[in-house]
């Protein structure tokens, strides 16, 4: 009976990481499309800032960051 709850843990958790890493890459993903459409293109960290030309770090999402029309 032990062994059962064991790999019924073992199981749990390893669906609850894999869970973890496709969430957290989804959210990179949508981040780096944020940087690419408001002009940072170099890169994205996976922190959630965009790095623009000369190092310049702007938090994925900010308005300040969206030119106003």
């Amino acid at each position: 009976m032990k062994r059962l709850i064991a790999g019924g843990l073992i199981v749990c958790v390893a669906v609850v990481l894999v869970a973890v890493a496709i969430n957290r890459h989804l959210a990179h993903k949508q981040a780096v499309e944020w940087c690419h459409e408001n002009g940072y293109a170099n890169y994205a960290t996976t922190d959630g800032f965009c790095v623009g030309a000369g190092g310049k770090l702007v938090k994925v999402g900010a308005e300040s960051a969206v030119p106003r029309l």
